[in-house]
C-alpha cells in the first residue's frame, strides 16, 4: 500500500507539472489578449464572442456608435441593454475583462455653462478637424475644482447603467471638446492638460470606481503626436496601459510603423484593425497574414509592448468571424501564444481546421494574394483611394490628408510600384501630383493642415499634371488586381468539390467572387476617371483612343454595378455598402458624358460617346 501511494504520488506531481507546464505561454509577455467589437448585431456579437474564447481572448472592448463611443451613451436605453448583454456573454465565457470606450471631453454644450469661460487667447487650429473651423468661442475651466466634481458625479450617474463593467478605454484626441483647446492658467501646455485629464480620470475610474483604465493615443498629424509624447512622460499614475494603434492616423496599409514606443512609460498594447475599415470589411477577401504577422513581430521587440486589441467587426453586419478574415483574428492569437511562428505556418492551420486538409494547396494561395489584390485595387500608385472602402476618386482627403508620404521623412519619399507597374515613384512629385486633381494642389487648406512642409518643399505644381504614361500605369495596377481575384476564382474552383461543409464553400465563393465584381469596377472606374482627367488638357490628347477607352471603363462600371445591385445572396452591410459605389459613378458618369466636371472648373468638357 506504501508503494502504491508512493506511485500515486509521484504521478501526481508529475502531472502537475505536466499542466503547469501546459499552461504556461511560450511567451508570457502577453497579458493583454483584446478583440474589439463595433457592432450591435447580437447573433455576430455572440458569434465573435464563441471564437475569443476559443482563441484565448481574454479581453473585449465595446466601442463606437452602435455601442458605446462615450460612456454617455449608456443613457439610451438600446446602447445600454446591448453592452450589458455583451459584458453578461462575455463574463459567461470566461473572458475577464470587458471595457467600454469613452471620449473626454464631450462636445462643450453638453457642459453647464457655469464652468465655462470666454476664449481669451488666440489659438491655432490649423492642424484639427472642421468642427474647430469656426474658432472656440466658450472653454472649459480646467482649473475650477467644481468642474471636476461635476464630471465625477456625471459619471456616477452614466456607469451606474453598466454595473459588470470592468474598465474604461479613454481617447482624449478624437474628441468633441479636446482637452488641449480648453482653459487653464496653471497648465500651458497642450501635454500638461492630457496628462492632468488622465491623472484625475485615472483617479476617479481606479482608485474611487475600481475599475481598469486604458488611454488611447489617437494620432491625425505630427502635432498631435508631439503633445501625446509631452502628455506620456507628465502623467503621474503608473497603473495605466496605453493603447496605440498599428500606425498612425488611420489604417491604411502603407503607413510606417509607430515610432515612439520606446518614449512610452507604460505597458503598451497594439491596436490592429482586423475589421477592415478602408480595406472591404472582410465583404471582400480580406486575408493579410503576412502583413499582421510581420506587424506583431516588429511590436514584439518593444519590452513594454504587453498586449494587442484586434477590431472584429465594421458596423451592423460586418464581422470577420464567419469569413476567410477570420485568419487575421486568428493569427494574432496564435503569435501572442508562440511569436517565433511563421505565417505561413498559421495560415496553412487555419485553412486546415476551417475547409480541410485536402484543399490546403488551392486555398493557401487566394489568400496569400488577397493583400496584393487590395493593394492594387483600393490603392492607387500605393495611395489609398477608397474613403471607408467606397469608391472615392472625387474627393479631397485622399489627396491631401490621407497621403502615403505624410509619415515618412523627407528623404525617404520614394515608394517602389510593384503589381505590373515596378517603378520607384516619389510620394508627391510623381504620384500626388499627378493623381491630385488641380483644385486640390491649390485649394490648400487640407493640406496646411497635415502637410504643409510638403507644400514649403514645392513638390506640387498646381496645374493637370495626368500622362498617358501615368494613366496607361495606374490601368495595369487596375488590371493586376482583376487578375489576381481571378485566379483567386480559379483556385477556389479546384478547391470546392473537397470542401465538405457547403455552407463554408458558398461563404468563401462568394467573398471570392464580390471581389473579382469588386475589382473590375475599381479598375473600369479608374481608367474613366483618370481618362478623362487626360482629355480634359484638350485637343491633343482628345484621341480615338483615349475616347474608347473611357467609354470601355464606364460601360464596365455600369454592367458591374448592376451585378452589385442584383447580386443572389444578401451581402453584410456595414459602413461600407457596396451597392453606393453607385452614387459615385452617377457623379462620374453625368460630368464625363454629360456636362463637364464643374466642381473642377471642366464644365462643358465631355467625352462623346464613340
Amino acid at each position: 500500500m506504501l508503494q502504491r501511494n508512493f506511485f500515486i504520488l509521484i504521478v501526481g506531481l508529475i502531472l502537475l507539472g505536466c499542466a503547469s507546464q501546459k499552461q504556461e505561454k511560450p511567451d508570457s509577455k502577453y497579458s493583454y489578449r483584446g478583440w474589439n467589437i463595433l457592432s450591435n448585431h447580437r447573433e455576430n456579437g455572440l458569434k465573435t464572442l464563441d471564437a475569443a474564447a476559443k482563441y484565448g481572448i481574454n479581453h473585449i472592448e465595446l466601442s463606437h456608435y452602435q455601442l458605446c463611443h462615450d460612456l454617455k451613451d449608456l443613457k439610451n436605453e438600446k446602447k445600454r441593454n446591448d453592452v450589458n448583454f455583451f459584458i453578461e456573454e462575455a463574463h459567461k465565457r470566461g473572458i475577464e475583462d470587458v471595457f467600454v470606450w469613452d471620449h473626454a471631453f464631450y462636445h462643450l454644450d453638453y457642459y453647464p455653462d457655469r464652468f465655462k469661460v470666454e476664449s481669451d487667447q488666440e489659438q491655432d487650429l490649423t492642424h484639427h478637424t472642421k468642427h474647430f473651423e469656426g474658432g472656440i468661442n466658450k472653454q472649459l475651466d480646467l482649473d475650477n475644482p467644481e468642474f471636476w466634481e461635476w464630471v465625477y458625479q456625471d459619471y456616477d450617474t452614466l456607469l451606474s447603467y453598466a454595473p459588470e463593467l470592468d474598465g474604461v478605454v479613454l481617447t482624449f484626441i478624437e474628441t468633441g471638446s479636446y482637452v488641449l483647446y480648453q482653459h487653464s492658467d496653471k497648465m500651458k501646455t497642450g501635454g500638461e492638460k492630457i496628462a492632468a485629464l488622465v491623472d484625475s480620470l485615472g483617479g476617479y475610474f481606479i482608485d474611487k470606481k475600481g475599475l481598469k483604465l486604458t488611454i488611447r493615443t489617437f494620432i491625425y498629424n505630427q502635432f498631435e503626436k508631439d503633445n501625446i509624447i509631452e502628455a506620456l512622460k507628465k502623467i503621474k499614475r503608473d497603473d495605466i496601459t496605453v493603447m496605440i494603434k498599428m500606425v498612425p492616423h488611420d489604417w491604411f496599409m502603407t503607413y510606417p510603423y509607430q515610432d515612439y514606443l520606446a518614449d512610452i512609460p507604460f505597458p503598451v498594447v497594439i491596436e490592429y484593425d482586423c475589421g477592415m475599415e478602408y480595406a472591404g470589411e472582410n465583404v471582400i477577401l480580406n486575408t493579410f497574414p503576412e502583413y499582421f504577422a510581420d506587424a506583431f513581430k516588429y511590436y514584439h521587440q518593444f519590452e513594454n509592448v504587453t498586449g494587442f486589441c484586434a477590431r472584429s467587426d465594421r458596423f451592423e453586419e460586418t464581422a470577420a468571424v464567419g469569413t476567410p478574415g477570420e485568419l487575421n483574428l486568428y493569427l494574432l492569437s496564435e503569435l501572442a501564444e508562440n511569436p517565433d511562428m511563421s505565417h505561413n505556418e498559421i495560415t496553412s492551420n487555419f485553412i486546415r481546421n476551417t475547409y480541410g486538409e485536402q484543399v490546403l494547396t488551392p486555398i493557401k494561395p487566394l489568400f496569400d494574394s488577397a493583400w496584393n489584390t487590395i493593394m492594387a485595387s483600393m490603392y492607387t500608385m500605393g495611395t489609398h483611394t477608397a474613403n471607408h472602402s467606397r469608391l472615392n476618386y472625387h474627393r479631397d482627403n485622399i489627396y491631401q490628408t490621407h497621403t502615403t508620404g505624410e509619415w515618412y521623412p523627407v528623404n525617404q519619399q520614394i515608394s517602389t510600384i510593384k503589381h505590373g507597374v515596378n517603378k520607384d515613384l516619389h510620394n508627391y512629385k510623381d504620384v500626388i501630383n499627378r493623381l491630385a486633381f488641380p483644385k486640390f494642389k491649390t485649394d490648400t487648406v487640407g493640406l496646411r493642415k497635415d502637410i504643409s512642409w510638403v507644400l514649403d518643399a514645392g513638390w506640387l505644381n498646381p496645374g493637370e499634371e495626368m500622362n498617358e504614361e501615368f494613366l496607361n500605369d495606374i490601368i495595369t495596377e487596375k488590371q493586376y488586381a482583376v487578375n489576381l481575384a481571378e485566379e483567386a476564382m480559379q483556385q477556389f474552383e479546384k478547391a470546392k468539390p473537397f470542401i465538405e461543409d457547403k455552407k463554408v464553400a458558398d461563404n468563401l465563393y462568394h467573398t471570392i467572387n464580390r471581389t473579382v465584381i469588386f475589382t473590375r469596377e475599381r479598375m473600369a472606374m479608374a481608367q474613366a476617371v483618370y481618362g478623362y482627367r487626360l482629355w480634359s488638357r484638350g485637343k491633343e490628347y482628345q484621341t480615338p483612343a483615349l475616347q474608347q477607352l473611357i467609354w470601355d471603363g464606364l460601360t464596365l462600371g455600369s454592367e458591374m454595378l448592376d451585378r452589385i445591385d442584383n447580386y443572389p445572396v444578401h451581402t453584410p452591410l456595414g459602413q461600407w455598402r457596396w451597392t453606393r459605389d453607385r452614387e459615385s459613378f452617377d457623379v462620374y458618369y453625368k460630368a464625363i458624358a454629360e456636362t463637364g466636371w464643374k466642381e473642377f472648373g471642366l464644365e462643358g468638357i465631355i467625352v462623346p460617346k464613340p
